[in-house]
Protein backbone atom coordinates (compact mmCIF):
# COMPACT_ATOMS: atom_id res chain seq x y z
CA UNK A 1 0.00 0.00 0.00
CA UNK A 2 0.95 3.62 -0.79
CA UNK A 3 1.16 5.68 2.18
CA UNK A 4 -2.43 7.67 0.95
CA UNK A 5 -4.10 4.22 1.03
CA UNK A 6 -4.18 3.93 -2.88
CA UNK A 7 -2.60 0.08 -3.59
CA UNK A 8 0.56 0.08 -4.72
CA UNK A 9 1.04 -0.26 -8.82
CA UNK A 10 3.67 -0.65 -11.25
CA UNK A 11 4.18 -1.22 -14.87
CA UNK A 12 7.72 -2.55 -16.09
CA UNK A 13 8.78 -2.33 -19.51
CA UNK A 14 11.04 -5.24 -19.76
CA UNK A 15 13.85 -5.04 -23.00
CA UNK A 16 16.35 -3.28 -25.01
CA UNK A 17 15.65 -0.63 -27.13
CA UNK A 18 18.70 -0.63 -29.40
CA UNK A 19 17.34 -4.55 -30.12
CA UNK A 20 14.60 -3.28 -32.51
CA UNK A 21 11.18 -4.60 -31.82
CA UNK A 22 12.57 -6.23 -27.78
CA UNK A 23 12.17 -1.91 -27.29
CA UNK A 24 8.31 -2.70 -27.14
CA UNK A 25 8.11 -3.15 -23.11
CA UNK A 26 10.18 0.11 -23.02
CA UNK A 27 8.13 2.30 -25.50
CA UNK A 28 4.81 1.37 -23.54
CA UNK A 29 6.75 2.56 -20.52
CA UNK A 30 7.36 6.05 -22.48
CA UNK A 31 4.04 5.97 -23.72
CA UNK A 32 2.14 5.87 -20.67
CA UNK A 33 4.48 8.39 -18.83
CA UNK A 34 1.84 11.15 -17.36
CA UNK A 35 -0.95 8.38 -18.47
CA UNK A 36 -1.27 6.31 -15.23
CA UNK A 37 -1.33 6.91 -11.46
CA UNK A 38 1.61 3.72 -11.18
CA UNK A 39 4.93 3.83 -11.14
CA UNK A 40 6.57 3.15 -14.32
CA UNK A 41 9.78 1.45 -14.80
CA UNK A 42 12.37 -0.06 -17.30
CA UNK A 43 14.60 -2.64 -17.14
CA UNK A 44 16.52 -5.99 -18.48
CA UNK A 45 14.02 -8.93 -17.43
CA UNK A 46 17.03 -10.45 -15.44
CA UNK A 47 14.58 -11.96 -12.78
CA UNK A 48 15.95 -10.60 -9.51
CA UNK A 49 15.78 -7.23 -10.77
CA UNK A 50 12.31 -8.10 -11.54
CA UNK A 51 11.26 -9.32 -8.44
CA UNK A 52 12.74 -6.56 -6.97
CA UNK A 53 10.91 -3.68 -8.59
CA UNK A 54 7.58 -5.91 -8.31
CA UNK A 55 7.84 -6.64 -4.79
CA UNK A 56 5.66 -4.76 -1.99
CA UNK A 57 3.36 -3.87 -4.94
CA UNK A 58 0.14 -4.70 -4.92
CA UNK A 59 -0.66 -4.94 -8.87
CA UNK A 60 1.89 -5.57 -11.30
CA UNK A 61 2.15 -5.23 -15.19
CA UNK A 62 4.90 -6.36 -17.05
CA UNK A 63 5.47 -5.78 -20.62
CA UNK A 64 7.85 -7.72 -23.00
CA UNK A 65 8.39 -8.30 -26.47
CA UNK A 66 8.52 -12.26 -27.62
CA UNK A 67 9.15 -14.17 -30.51
CA UNK A 68 6.48 -16.54 -32.09
CA UNK A 69 7.02 -19.48 -34.55
CA UNK A 70 5.38 -18.89 -37.00
CA UNK A 71 5.77 -15.21 -36.08
CA UNK A 72 2.96 -12.94 -36.12
CA UNK A 73 4.51 -9.14 -35.22
CA UNK A 74 1.99 -6.98 -33.29
CA UNK A 75 -0.27 -9.92 -31.49
CA UNK A 76 -0.55 -9.26 -27.96
CA UNK A 77 -0.49 -12.35 -25.89
CA UNK A 78 -2.38 -11.42 -22.26
CA UNK A 79 -0.95 -13.88 -20.01
CA UNK A 80 -2.15 -14.51 -16.36
CA UNK A 81 0.35 -15.52 -13.27
CA UNK A 82 0.84 -19.40 -14.20
CA UNK A 83 0.43 -18.90 -17.28
CA UNK A 84 3.66 -16.24 -17.75
CA UNK A 85 5.48 -18.93 -15.03
CA UNK A 86 5.62 -21.44 -17.66
CA UNK A 87 7.03 -19.49 -20.11
CA UNK A 88 10.36 -20.97 -19.52
CA UNK A 89 12.24 -20.46 -22.40
CA UNK A 90 14.06 -16.96 -23.04
CA UNK A 91 12.16 -14.94 -25.82
CA UNK A 92 14.52 -12.50 -27.05
CA UNK A 93 18.37 -12.09 -25.87
CA UNK A 94 17.71 -11.77 -21.74
CA UNK A 95 19.76 -14.78 -20.33
CA UNK A 96 17.11 -15.85 -18.15
CA UNK A 97 13.21 -15.35 -19.54
CA UNK A 98 10.58 -13.51 -17.71
CA UNK A 99 8.98 -16.75 -17.45
CA UNK A 100 11.64 -17.77 -14.81
CA UNK A 101 10.97 -14.51 -12.87
CA UNK A 102 7.77 -15.61 -12.46
CA UNK A 103 8.05 -19.35 -11.57
CA UNK A 104 10.70 -17.92 -8.98
CA UNK A 105 8.74 -14.94 -7.49
CA UNK A 106 5.85 -17.73 -6.83
CA UNK A 107 8.49 -20.16 -5.11
CA UNK A 108 9.81 -17.50 -2.85
CA UNK A 109 6.39 -15.82 -2.39
CA UNK A 110 7.22 -12.35 -3.91
CA UNK A 111 4.52 -11.89 -6.57
CA UNK A 112 2.18 -9.33 -6.31
CA UNK A 113 -1.37 -10.11 -5.25
CA UNK A 114 -2.64 -8.99 -9.49
CA UNK A 115 0.15 -9.67 -12.50
CA UNK A 116 -0.32 -9.15 -15.58
CA UNK A 117 2.25 -10.15 -18.67
CA UNK A 118 1.42 -8.77 -22.09
CA UNK A 119 3.70 -9.93 -24.31
CA UNK A 120 4.00 -8.31 -27.98
CA UNK A 121 5.30 -10.58 -30.66
CA UNK A 122 8.08 -9.45 -32.57
CA UNK A 123 9.42 -9.72 -35.68
CA UNK A 124 13.21 -8.14 -36.00
CA UNK A 125 15.41 -8.18 -32.50
CA UNK A 126 18.46 -7.04 -34.29
CA UNK A 127 20.85 -4.14 -33.44
CA UNK A 128 19.09 -0.39 -33.88
CA UNK A 129 16.42 1.47 -32.51
CA UNK A 130 13.17 1.91 -33.96
CA UNK A 131 10.17 -0.98 -33.95
CA UNK A 132 8.87 -2.50 -36.82
CA UNK A 133 5.36 -1.09 -37.95
CA UNK A 134 3.23 -3.90 -36.43
CA UNK A 135 4.94 -3.84 -33.55
CA UNK A 136 4.68 -0.23 -33.25
CA UNK A 137 1.26 -0.32 -33.45
CA UNK A 138 0.78 -2.90 -30.79
CA UNK A 139 2.38 -0.32 -28.64
CA UNK A 140 -0.40 1.69 -28.95
CA UNK A 141 -2.87 -0.64 -28.03
CA UNK A 142 -1.28 -2.01 -25.33
CA UNK A 143 -0.52 1.36 -23.73
CA UNK A 144 -4.69 2.41 -24.01
CA UNK A 145 -4.83 -1.13 -22.69
CA UNK A 146 -3.20 -0.61 -19.62
CA UNK A 147 -4.43 3.11 -19.46
CA UNK A 148 -7.59 2.51 -19.43
CA UNK A 149 -7.54 -0.36 -17.11
CA UNK A 150 -5.62 1.29 -14.17
CA UNK A 151 -8.29 4.06 -14.49
CA UNK A 152 -11.06 1.86 -13.71
CA UNK A 153 -10.47 -1.42 -12.17
CA UNK A 154 -11.78 -1.67 -8.68
CA UNK A 155 -9.51 -2.53 -5.83
CA UNK A 156 -9.55 -6.59 -5.17
CA UNK A 157 -8.49 -7.78 -1.52
CA UNK A 158 -5.41 -9.21 -0.98
CA UNK A 159 -4.50 -13.01 -0.38
CA UNK A 160 -3.96 -14.66 -4.14
CA UNK A 161 -2.33 -13.60 -7.69
CA UNK A 162 -5.82 -12.48 -9.95
CA UNK A 163 -5.76 -13.30 -13.72
CA UNK A 164 -8.49 -10.52 -13.63
CA UNK A 165 -6.45 -7.28 -14.22
CA UNK A 166 -7.48 -7.52 -18.34
CA UNK A 167 -9.99 -9.46 -20.20
CA UNK A 168 -8.24 -12.53 -21.51
CA UNK A 169 -7.81 -12.19 -25.48
CA UNK A 170 -5.44 -12.75 -28.28
CA UNK A 171 -5.86 -9.83 -30.60
CA UNK A 172 -3.77 -8.24 -33.50
CA UNK A 173 -3.88 -4.12 -33.18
Amino acid sequence: MTHDGVPATIVIGVGNDLRRDDGAGPAVIEALRGRVRATLAVTDGEPARLIALWAGADRAVVVDAVRADPPRPGRIHDLGVRTAALARRPVTGHALGLGDAVALGLAVGQVPVRLRVLAIEGIDFGFGPGLTPHVAEAVTVVADRIAASLGRDPVRPAGRPSDHLFPKEDRSP
